[in-house]
């Protein structure tokens, strides 16, 4: 069972709501004001968390960092209060606010940082009614006790990202302010940032104690699919006017988070699956302004793509491998489009420039590291190229940013009339940007040249680089030449192995008329028979006996 905490602040109300309810009935007034005895018993042990530990305050300014800036009444600025207890390995938080920053809270601001620490647990904020933002990241936080920030109803920044929070923590109650009549008051939070934590889905009833919220991130979670409590949830925020939701691994988004959030400005779908924009984009087209599209899977763009997005200033559709290619008038209907991120993608080789002549307000453009090799427009540059009497109007007259480096630009005299009437060729980026054909001018520097230089060279035929022929290994009367040789080859090989198979067994069998040498024993020999006999009758003469001498 949840626990229920009352504040200081909610005492009073709750109190003479009890009163009130037994005027009305003498008969549960003891009843109730045994309940009250109860909750005041449970205010002394629990409103203040005392069973868990807090980080000493005494001193805090000696470990901390406190600074102050008083108020100006000039210039309408407030009383500025800074706490930073990043990295003190600190365990917990303050049970209280330094002495320091509690002695005028009104028109008052804290900003205060436990980020780096190691806190498990986020207990109740200490009481306070200045305007409060608040950060801890990198603390390791697993769970969150409710009510988090009842005692600071102003609070307007909580950044909670790097953490470990899960959907399980991240209840209603969490943020929910202090109790008034017959309800929870809301807080003042403004911007919100989960990011970074463990959130697969959210409670469809999340927001509400927080009417007044409009930057909100949840990138970095592994949310996958907006399910119908998430959906639920980020439709009640009506006021959001910044969503990220970059890197959760989601391919669309339903057409109910659309159509509540008529207020949204920048959305954030960066390193997501998406393959296409879903049709109700067109819902929010009024009041979008800035879409990341960057890191997901689309293939191509065409000149339905962005249509209904009129008020667009910033787009980036950069680092998508599968993007082959942006289709003529693709960016025809981004009239303020300002900023455009088309860099980084590895594959694309047609860019859509000619769309973008409809975006007079372009000042940034970036379609450096593709595989473009040309650019065109749709107009005929040789009269503004010989026409010396006549000034042409520059396409994007407020352009300073235009980046083309890392492409394997062929550098003709197309593709350097389209950079000087784009007013871009003094903006290339030097020594970067290099011609990577015709060889003739491979490798040089793009900055060096001009089309009136390029236009009227004479490029030998032999520099031409022929596309419809395959390289040299591959051609057919080579591959046939290939297989002709090596067959050759193997031919030759069996036969000479065969002839030295038969010479070696010709000689094996006839040896060329040798006869081999045979080795005898000589005790087992005749010879060696003969040669004792004749031994034993030499010593019988010898011994003066008889001889007898060999038969004749």
């Amino acid at each position: 069972m949840e626990k229920l905490y009352f504040s200081k602040n909610e005492m009073l109300p709750f109190t003479l709501a009890i009163f009130r309810t037994g005027q009305r009935d003498l008969g549960v007034l003891p009843k109730l004001i045994g309940l009250i005895f109860a909750i005041g018993w449970m205010q002394i042990g629990a409103a203040q968390h005392e069973d868990i530990p807090y980080e000493n305050v005494e001193n805090i300014c000696s470990t901390c960092v406190c600074s102050e800036k008083s108020a100006n009444p000039k210039t309408n600025q407030k009383a500025h209060h800074m706490l930073n207890c990043s990295a003190k390995r600190f365990k917990h938080i303050l049970a209280r606010w330094p002495n320091e920053f509690v002695r005028s809270q009104k028109d008052t601001t804290i900003v205060a940082s436990f980020s780096g620490n190691t806190i498990e647990l986020l207990q109740q904020l200490p009481a306070t009614n200045a305007t409060l933002s608040f950060a801890c990241r990198h603390c390791g936080i697993k769970y969150l006790q409710s009510p988090t920030f009842m005692d600071v109803p102003n609070i307007v920044a909580l950044d909670l990202a790097y953490n470990t929070i899960t959907a399980e923590e991240l209840i209603p109650d969490v943020f929910r302010g202090p109790y008034h009549l017959n309800s929870y008051e809301s807080i003042a939070l403004i911007e919100l940032d989960l990011s970074h934590n463990h959130l697969q889905s959210l409670d469809r009833h999340l927001f509400q104690h927080t009417p007044n919220l409009t930057i909100l991130n949840l990138g970095h979670n592994n949310f996958k699919t907006l399910d119908t409590p998430t959906t639920a949830a980020l439709s009640s925020a009506i006021r959001l006017q910044n969503l990220d939701l970059s890197y959760t691994d989601i391919n669309t988004i339903p057409p109910a988070i659309f159509e509540k959030l008529i207020s949204l400005k920048t959305l954030n779908l960066a390193g997501n699956k998406f393959v296409h924009l879903p049709s109700n984009f067109r819902m929010i087209g009024k009041t979008l302004d800035s879409l990341n599209l960057a890191g997901n899977m689309f293939s191509g763009f065409e000149d339905k793509t962005f249509m209904g997005l009129e008020k667009l200033t910033h787009l980036n559709i950069s680092g998508m491998a599968p993007l082959k290619g942006i289709q003529n008038n693709t960016f025809s209907h981004l009239k303020h489009l300002t900023n455009l991120d088309c860099s980084h993608n590895p594959n694309m080789e047609k860019f859509d420039l000619n769309g973008l002549m409809q975006s007079l307000n372009l000042t940034y453009l970036d379609i450096s590291h593709c595989h473009l090799s040309s650019l065109t427009l749709n107009i005929d540059l040789s009269i503004v190229l010989n026409n010396t009497n006549v000034t042409w109007p520059n396409p994007w007259p407020m352009l300073k940013t235009f980046k083309i480096e890392g492409n394997a630009w062929m550098c003709n005299c197309d593709l350097l009339k389209t950079l000087e009437y784009a007013g871009s060729h003094h903006m290339v980026e030097g020594d970067l940007t290099r011609c990577d054909t015709p060889y003739i001018l491979s490798g040089a520097k793009l900055s060096n040249l001009t089309a009136s230089q390029v236009c009227s060279m004479q490029i030998p035929v032999k520099y031409h680089v022929i596309d419809e022929d395959p390289p040299r290994f591959r051609r057919k009367r080579y591959v046939i030449l290939t297989v002709i040789t090596a067959s050759v080859v193997v031919v030759l090989g069996l036969m000479i192995g065969l002839i030295v198979v038969c010479i070696r067994r010709r000689l094996k069998r006839d040896d060329f008329g040798v006869e081999p040498i045979r080795y005898t024993s000589v005790r087992s020999s005749n010879l060696s028979a003969f040669s004792h006999g004749h031994t034993n009758g030499a010593a019988v003469n010898g011994g003066g006996r008889s001889v007898t001498s060999p038969a004749v």
